[in-house]
């Protein structure tokens, strides 16, 4: 069997290749539908590999066909990641980095620095690589830290939003501001606001988040709209999210290969039956409120009306995402959204 993009002969086990869903030496992928690997359960399997084993000496030069065997084991979803860590394999990466396991961090370092190179030498893909170090990195403690240059969590500059609290109750200790700087996000062709608006806004009732520094939540009443308020103004072509908006957003990161609730969560404080977040974007979305059954969530008004108001886009402590048509006298928070310049 060939492939069919470097035309490389696939000289391996047959049991192993018919499993293969990725050429080995340039990363392509075999035409075949995958369902998502969750986020974390790649070091959980790996760590069941080494506790099954009795400790790392699974990832050691002498136990590396026991290695090889345990992952031909793995069914869907891991088929992706079952490639990946058998590539490293045929390259002894998970050997190398189970040789400096006690050495000091500066040769983890050098050490995960030279797989890398090795992976992407044989030439695959450097997110690919990165990805496979930093799963055999984290699962035996060994120090690895790269240089990020893909698309997450890019700095950006703020942006100013005026509000007019003349009108307004001040609690601060200082004179009223007018004037806010909002730290900012990218998400495709989208930069977002990074943190829910947090001042009082005029004729609008606001409620502390559960925890203070997340913000505020806003109530949409039938005399009051939070999101329509003349008394905030926001820079030109910054504006309330639509669901459109949110679908775009949506559809990027699903396109990376990421669970949307997971990647917009933040990276603490959220608590239940879900996974932790893994703030990806730099999104950064805490919970802000806690329904009834005690489990999180949080939820950002949207700009369209709803069947009886306006509508929400929430994320919960599950790992899900909803749309809402909310009651009035209901909370959310706000965030702003604008297109990103073509660069």
């Amino acid at each position: 069997m060939k492939c069919q993009k470097c035309n490389k002969e696939l000289l391996f086990d047959e049991s192993i290749l018919k499993e293969f869903v990725a050429c080995p030496y340039c990363g392509t992928f075999f035409p075949k539908i995958l369902p998502p690997i969750e986020a974390g359960t790649i070091e959980a399997e790996l760590k069941k590999f080494a506790d099954d084993f009795g400790g790392l000496e699974i990832f050691s030069e002498e136990n590396s066909s026991r290695f090889t065997k345990s992952l031909v084991k793995l069914e869907a979803p891991f088929d992706v990641a079952r490639d990946k860590l058998l590539v490293a394999n045929i390259k002894n990466v998970p050997q190398k980095l189970y040789s400096v396991l006690d050495q000091p961090q500066n040769e983890q370092q050098q050490m995960a620095d030279f797989c890398l190179n090795e992976m992407t030498s044989f030439g695959l893909p450097q997110e690919f690589a990165k990805e496979t170090i930093s799963w055999l990195t984290h699962v035996m403690g060994i120090f690895a830290e790269f240089e990020d240059n893909s698309f997450k969590k890019k700095e950006l500059d703020t942006v100013k939003i005026k509000v007019d609290i003349s009108r307004s109750s001040w609690s601060g200790k200082d004179e009223p501001q007018t004037e806010f700087d909002f730290p900012t996000c990218r998400i495709g062709n989208q930069i977002w606001l990074a943190k829910n608006l947090d001042f009082p806004i005029y004729g609008v009732d606001a409620e502390e988040c559960i925890n203070p520094k997340y913000g505020k939540l806003y109530r949409h009443s039938y005399d009051s709209n939070p999101t329509q308020s003349s008394y905030i103004t926001i820079p030109q072509g910054w504006r309330l999210p639509t669901e459109e908006d949110i679908h775009d957003m949506m559809d990027f990161i699903k396109s990376q290969n990421l669970d949307v609730a997971v990647s917009l969560k933040s990276e603490s404080q959220w608590h239940g039956s879900g996974k932790k977040g893994t703030d990806d974007f730099g999104f950064s979305a805490f919970p802000t409120q806690r329904q009834s059954d005690g489990s999180l969530m949080t939820r950002f008004w949207l700009s369209e009306s709803g069947k009886t108001a306006y509508r929400a886009f929430s994320i919960l402590s599950t790992d899900n995402y909803i749309f809402e048509d909310m009651k009035y006298d209901s909370y959310a928070c706000i965030r702003y959204v604008k297109d990103a310049e073509e660069e």
